[in-house]
């Protein structure tokens, strides 16, 4: 008997939610399980609930946020579950700052704004890998 594999599960946070209806539509696309989220409060608070069993989830994180910028939800998010989540930014700010903030904060990498489609569902891939073939 095989046991059935679940989807890689994909977090969004987001408040584009033209940007997000695309990347929900090629992750979906690509068979991963995506939530979305559109404010920094909501979506840290339903990230610490989840069960910690399982391999990391992906987070795709804005900065510019409602309620809370998404560096401090990322900081806030490893604090309270270390190592159970893989952060990717994806944000219009290209600023040096902020992609050094990000990747000392364990961030696996930040996109510019307006990110490709094609590109980021490859990075995903990339990114998501590791925890698919341990799964295994």
């Amino acid at each position: 008997m095989t046991a059935v594999r679940e989807a890689p599960q994909v977090i969004v946070v987001d408040d584009d939610s033209e940007l997000v209806a695309m990347i929900r539509f090629g992750l979906e696309s690509s068979h991963y399980s995506v939530a979305t989220y559109d404010n920094a409060p909501e979506a840290l608070a339903a990230m610490i609930a989840l069960p910690t069993r399982g391999p990391p989830r992906l987070v795709l994180l804005d900065i510019d946020l409602p309620g809370m910028d998404g560096h401090t939800l990322h900081e806030q998010l490893h604090a309270a579950r270390p190592g159970r989540f893989i952060v990717a930014f994806l944000s219009t700010r290209d600023s040096d700052a902020d992609q050094v903030r990000a990747s000392a904060g364990g961030a696996v990498d930040f996109l510019v704004k307006p990110v490709s489609i094609p590109v980021l569902l490859a990075k995903v891939q990339v990114w998501l890998e590791p925890c698919i073939d341990g799964a295994e």
